[in-house]
C-alpha cells in the first residue's frame, strides 16, 4: 500500500514538474488596443465581412477582427501589415460590394484614422 502511495506521490510530482516545462500555443502576444473611434469605423465598415460568422470564408481567413488578438504577435503584424496595405490601396470594401453598399464607403477622415492607427500598431508589434 505504501508502495503505491509513494508511486503515485511520485508520478504527480514529475507531472508537475514536467508541466512546468511545457509548451504552449496560446500567444504570448500583446493584444491590439482598438480605440473606440477605430473601433465604430471597424464595426460600421468592416466587420461585417471580417468576423467569426460572416457569410463568406475568403475575408475571415484575410483578417478576422474576433481572432485577431488571439494570434501570435508574429501573426498580428503580418495582419496589420496587410490590413494598412489594403487600407493605403483603398482596395476595401471591394468596389462590387459597394455597389450595393454605398454606405460601407470609407470616409478620407476615416481612411486617415485607420491609417494612423495601423501605422502605429506595426510599430508597437515591430519591437
Amino acid at each position: 500500500m505504501q508502495k503505491t502511495i509513494k508511486f503515485y506521490l511520485i508520478l504527480m510530482t514529475g507531472l508537475l514538474v514536467m508541466s512546468s516545462f511545457a509548451v504552449t500555443d496560446s500567444p504570448a502576444g500583446m493584444k491590439l488596443k482598438m480605440p473606440k473611434k477605430i473601433d465604430a469605423i471597424v464595426q460600421s465598415k468592416c466587420y461585417g465581412c471580417h468576423n467569426s460568422n460572416a457569410k463568406f470564408d475568403k475575408p475571415k481567413q484575410k483578417l478576422n477582427f474576433d481572432e485577431l488578438s488571439t494570434l501570435s504577435p508574429d501573426k498580428q503584424l503580418e495582419k496589420m501589415k496587410d490590413f494598412a496595405s489594403v487600407v493605403e490601396e483603398g482596395s476595401m470594401p471591394p468596389s462590387r460590394f459597394l455597389e450595393n453598399n454605398p454606405d460601407k464607403k470609407l470616409t478620407d477622415d476615416e481612411v486617415a484614422k485607420l491609417k494612423k492607427w495601423t501605422s502605429k500598431a506595426v510599430k508597437k508589434l515591430s519591437k
